[in-house]
């Protein structure tokens, strides 16, 4: 479901929204790790391409990533996909200037036809989001429905926790490096490489050839 300016300015369940409001202080207090991974996504987007591009942000949260590569990287269209609608009202009251590029998405990525109606993009990026399956074996479904809306020779940035130490115990939830990028190839992207990686988090680039 798109989202329009008009319901993003409304007001949603005022529960819903300070629940919302209290993660992304959470995560400003204790995701020192941010800045890292959020130069990281920029400087490789800018590395890939020249031009003007699309970008799709599945998880998009309260927009802080959105905010980072809309102002160091040429972007012509940014795409926030996020299951929660006060994380889009938070998120479109950060990006209010940049409101002629950016357009909001609700939808859950475990759903099959969850991209329908978007069309395709030049970069797909998705930081901390594909844990949230809880079940790491679902992965490759879920990356087979994101290559679906990702351009010839476009790309799949995606930032997630590993297993070890640093890192996460969880081995049903969390994928091994290894296992990151065999899963990537697997749902059919032509490379994996990894970019970065910083106390148990990694970033890989897949492309669609």
């Amino acid at each position: 479901m798109k989202i329009t300016k008009q319901d993003l300015s409304q007001k949603g369940s005022s529960k819903n929204l300070k629940k919302a409001q209290k993660w992304e202080k959470r995560m400003i207090e204790k995701g020192h790790y941010r800045e890292h991974f959020f130069k990281a996504f920029a400087d490789q987007i800018n590395k890939l391409f020249d031009t003007p591009i699309t970008v799709l942000e599945i998880g998009s949260g309260p927009g802080h990533l959105a905010e980072r590569l809309i102002q160091t990287n040429k972007i012509k269209k940014y795409t926030l996909f996020d299951l929660s609608k006060s994380m889009h009202q938070i998120a479109s009251k950060r990006l209010n200037k940049y409101q002629s590029i950016t357009e909001y998405k609700v939808g859950s990525f475990l759903e099959k036809h969850c991209f329908e109606g978007l069309g395709q993009y030049d970069v797909v990026v998705c930081m901390q989001s594909i844990h949230e399956v809880r079940d790491k074996t679902l992965a490759v479904e879920i990356y087979k429905n994101i290559i679906n809306v990702i351009k010839l020779n476009g790309y799949f940035l995606v930032c997630d926790f590993v297993i070890g130490n640093p890192g996460m115990k969880d081995t049903g939830m969390y994928m091994t490096e290894a296992e990151q990028k065999d899963t990537l190839l697997k749902s059919g992207f032509t490379s994996a490489k990894l970019i970065t990686n910083q106390l148990g988090l990694t970033l890989y680039a897949a492309q669609k050839q």
